[in-house]
């Protein structure tokens, strides 16, 4: 059974008044089909792996992948330094957008 604490280390703390609502009006079947991406994973994989595009495969964007690929071409590797930032954001939103569609 899914809880607002446990969705939190997955969307983050960012939408904690909209999630408990969401829980509080969706089916829980619904809700025990959904699966989340771990944002610290993605985060990790974004310091060690980002460089060539791991983290972008991870989080399900294999166009990403090759777009930040080219990008670490472009410019001389700098542009993975831009995405660790991005990576964990992305992840949580991601999750977050997974849990308003399994609201709706």
């Amino acid at each position: 059974m899914l809880d607002v604490e446990t969705l939190k280390k997955y969307i983050g703390p960012g939408h904690e008044a909209e999630t408990k609502a969401l829980l509080a009006n969706c089916e829980q079947s619904k809700l025990n089909n959904l699966t989340f991406k771990n944002p610290k994973i993605a985060l990790i994989l974004s310091i060690f792996l980002g460089f060539i595009g791991i983290d972008r495969l991870y989080q399900g964007g294999p166009k990403m992948f090759l777009c930040k690929l080219a990008m670490l071409v472009l410019t001389f590797g700098t542009w993975w330094l831009a995405d660790i930032y991005f990576s964990r954001h992305t992840v949580e939103e991601a999750n977050y957008n997974k849990l308003l569609a399994a609201a709706a």
